[in-house]
């Protein structure tokens, strides 16, 4: 196989110059300003930010300082502000939320240029003025679709890269909320390394091709290079000594950089791991009563070839199931790699998926495989395989059947062994009716079905995957919670979780890191669950409950989820009122799965306006 190296500066690290060093990459040019392009029904609306005027307000109508006569903006609806050449936007409490990555905000997110944000259905896109050098700075998106293909060359080519978690060090603690410490990082880096800021206090640095010496050196040259001075906290993971995945190796990292302190401000996790059978593994599932039958099912399904389909809605672990298959089975010596399809762009998915050969378009100054010959002999988990469009889709059809891949620009096919698990929050069978996607090919994927139920179904895993994330937001953030309050744990078994078991560990982060003793309080979990919980002291409020007394808990259980229930159907009529009645619109807008939404739309009885 071809093993030459790039010619983009990914050289033999063993004698690469140390970041910081007199041959250290030249300081990069930051855009001397900004525009931020408004797309919505009436036209196109433009405001300017740079360091003479570096906040504006959107908003429905004054004293907004850009108006956006839509209903969908609140007034006010978000915050642009310039800070050293990017946008940091914040929502300001709008009605239909500030989405980055089709995710609902709620709290301040760097867009670099060339970024995009949704307010509502209006979107935000990013367009810098002046020079602008190629950023090493990266979404959520991008950095985790580069994380991803590093971590297919070094299954295929047997090498090593690294991941670094960074947490600000005290100097730059007064910026770390805006998160705008964090482009000072690619000052220390190479080239080739890649930065994203994961939350306002916590930066991920991907090492490419970096030995676990070299990666070591340049952990520290990135605690000791604040320019304000002061030490920052950085974790440590090396592949594959942390971890052969890279979740595996993201959270260990940003463990390591939990434990770090100011006499030891870089922690190795790759020479502290924990012990291989530790049950408190991101890739352990918690099996409660509701999902015995699942596992029990893919107990039996897992030494099988036979490929596999899981059903779920977003957050709710189908990653961990299929690690659960794939360990469970023939295959656990061999690779396990997971691709996440929506996040590859459509023009480049076939030779991400199939690899390509030197020559075969510009730029492809050398053959590389693709996820396929990575997972050889082992398990391809494609996540959101939905979102392929049709033509990867035949090509993907004809791979399962010959058992062969064709790189791009290749003229002979390749044989590979590899079984296939597939995934998806979407309802692939609806897909199929609206001929969005190819029947034979969900047929040949569908040979088993698997679906996982959503964390609103499974509340008696709740109080384990607390004490979970718990655990982890404490090595995280240097913290020593020890526990959460009843009236708090009674409000998170009956919260709907519209984000699932993702979305508890979001909260548990949020509460860690806002508890003011070693107790979560019912205030210090987020505005949205709290929107859900009745008055303090209010009939129904949940107080503490002594655990024989089960009727007036059901009650406080009861009240929540009517509460609940009422004002999850007010969003929904509004959305569908405000796209005409069309359930994939309203369910874009909203942030959920259209047959989730389907299933609401009947359960709560919502009529669909006319359209």
């Amino acid at each position: 196989m071809d093993d030459q190296r790039h010619d983009d500066g990914r050289n033999d690290t063993s004698t690469e110059k140390l970041p910081g060093g007199g041959d250290g990459p030249p300081a990069r040019p930051r855009p001397q300003g900004v525009s931020v392009l408004f797309c919505h029904r009436g036209g196109v609306e433009a405001m300017r930010l740079d360091p003479d005027q570096p906040t504006m307000v959107v908003g429905r109508r004054a004293p907004a300082d850009l108006c956006i006569p839509e209903t969908i903006i609140s007034q006010p609806h978000a915050r642009f502000t310039f800070v050293d050449g990017y946008v940091l936007v914040e929502d300001l409490g709008s009605t239909n939320g500030t989405w980055v990555n089709h995710k609902r905000i709620d709290g301040p997110v760097m867009l670099t240029p060339g970024g995009d944000a949704m307010l509502g259905n209006v979107s935000a896109h990013v367009v810098a003025l002046g020079p602008v050098a190629t950023s090493i700075v990266l979404g959520e998106a991008a950095f985790y679709r580069e994380l991803d293909a590093e971590l297919a060359r070094a299954q295929c080519l047997n090498r090593s890269f690294a991941i670094i978690a960074v947490r600000p060090g005290e100097a730059e603690i007064a910026i770390a909320k805006s998160g705008s410490w964090a482009m000072q990082l690619p000052a220390t880096l190479r080239a080739v390394d890649r930065v994203h800021l994961c939350r306002p206090d916590t930066a991920l640095i991907l090492l490419p091709e970096a030995s676990a010496e070299n990666a070591a050196r340049m952990a520290r040259a990135v605690a000791y290079g604040a320019r304000e001075g002061g030490v920052r906290r950085v974790g440590l993971a090396v592949y594959k000594k942390a971890g052969s995945s890279a979740p595996k190796l993201v959270d260990r990292a940003r463990e390591a950089a939990g434990r770090a302190t100011l006499e030891c401000p870089v922690v190795d996790e790759s020479t502290s791991r924990r012990s291989k059978g530790d049950a408190d593994s991101s890739d352990t599932p918690i099996i409660g009563a509701s999902q015995r039958e699942l596992f029990s099912k893919a107990e039996r399904v897992a030494s099988a070839r036979v490929p596999v389909h899981i059903k779920g809605e977003t957050g709710t672990g189908k990653e961990v199931l299929a690690r659960f298959l794939h360990e469970r089975g023939p295959r656990s010596g061999k690779p396990f790699i997971p691709v996440n399809c929506g996040a590859i762009p459509s023009n480049i998915a076939e030779r991400e998926l199939f690899g390509h050969e030197r020559g075969a378009f510009t730029g492809a100054d050398q053959s590389k495989p693709g996820y396929f010959e990575a997972a050889h002999e082992g398990t391809l988990f494609l996540d959101e395989v939905g979102e392929l469009d049709l033509e990867v889709q035949k090509t993907l059809l004809r791979t399962l059947e010959t058992r062969s891949i064709r790189r791009v620009g290749a003229t002979q096919e390749t044989k590979i062994d590899v079984r296939i698990i597939s995934a998806t929050h979407r309802e692939l069978k609806a897909m199929v009716e609206d001929r969005q996607f190819r029947g034979d090919l969900y047929f040949r994927l569908n040979t088993i079905e698997l679906e996982v139920r959503p964390l609103r179904e499974r509340s008696d895993e709740i109080e384990a995957l607390v004490e979970r994330f718990l655990k982890r937001a404490n090595d995280d953030n240097g913290r020593c919670v020890r526990g959460i309050a009843p009236e708090a744990m009674a409000l998170l078994h009956t919260y709907s979780w519209p984000g699932n078991v993702r979305d508890l560990r979001n909260a548990i982060d949020h509460a860690v890191v806002l508890a003011e003793g070693d107790q979560i309080q019912l205030e210090d979990l987020p505005p949205r669950l709290l929107a859900n919980a009745p008055p303090a002291g209010a009939e129904g409020a949940p107080l503490a409950v002594p655990q024989s007394d089960l009727d007036e808990k059901q009650a406080t259980s009861d009240k929540l989820r009517s509460e609940r229930d009422r004002t999850e159907a007010q969003l929904i009529e509004a959305a569908l009122r405000e796209t005409g009645g069309n359930v994939r619109k309203a369910a874009e807008q909203l942030g959920t799965p259209r047959s989730t939404l389907r299933h609401k739309i009947k359960v709560f009885g919502i009529k669909l306006p006319n359209r």
